[in-house]
């Protein structure tokens, strides 16, 4: 992924954001403490407080989305190269989503634009990733299933209705359609016989 510097994403990537700052915490409420900035310089995460005692211009202010960290297209796109990877309007504002959101099933209704070459989530534009993360690891040759591949249906006609040996269904199934459950045999066998009864009638009188 090239940019003027890209050495910090990784670390931007791992890092854990909105918890306390242990430098200013101690003496600031909570809210001034907390931990929304990134130095691309130095990789570390910062507060406000650090950041209005110590201005640079390599920092970056991450902010959160429905529990995921985003940041600006703006900031990002001066750091390093963006291309291919889908955008969201939050707030008004552009903002790119720095790890992946994989979805555990595909959407109903309609699909999106594109699909992650990475993870797979469906995307709203022609994009080639859902976030900075997927992109990186793309260029480091990372591969993960593909729900994809996994819904194609390439053995249609039996993995819709096939239950699995290992599970209780299954091995019940098996032991029927072998004969070996004698229990369940003799029953079932008991039950072919079984007619209903001709309803009898009533004495002449």
């Amino acid at each position: 992924m090239s940019g003027p510097t890209t050495s910090f994403l990784s670390p931007l990537i791992q890092s854990n954001f909105f918890g306390p700052c242990g430098r200013c915490a101690p003496s600031h409420s909570s809210r001034e403490a907390t931990i929304n900035y990134w130095d691309c310089d130095s990789h570390e995460g910062l507060c406000s407080v650090c950041v209005t005692e110590k201005p640079r211009d390599s920092v970056i202010q991450v902010r959160r989305s429905s529990y995921h960290d985003v940041v600006k297209v703006g900031d990002m796109g001066r750091l390093a190269d963006i291309s291919g990877i889908q955008s969201y309007v939050i707030n008004g504002s552009k903002v790119l989503f720095l790890k992946r959101r994989p979805q555990p099933r595909p959407p109903k209704g309609a699909v999106g634009a594109s699909m992650c070459t990475v993870c797979t989530r469906h995307l709203q534009d022609v994009s080639l990733y859902c976030s900075i993360q997927c992109k990186l690891d793309s260029h480091a040759g990372v591969k993960h299933v593909s729900l994809k591949n996994l819904n194609s249906g390439t053995d249609s006609g039996s993995s819709a209705t096939r239950v699995g040996p290992e599970t209780p269904h299954g091995l019940h199934l098996r032991s029927l359609m072998d004969g070996s459950d004698s229990d369940s045999g003799g029953e079932s066998s008991q039950l072919a016989k079984r007619r209903k009864s001709l309803p009898q009638r009533a004495p002449v009188q």
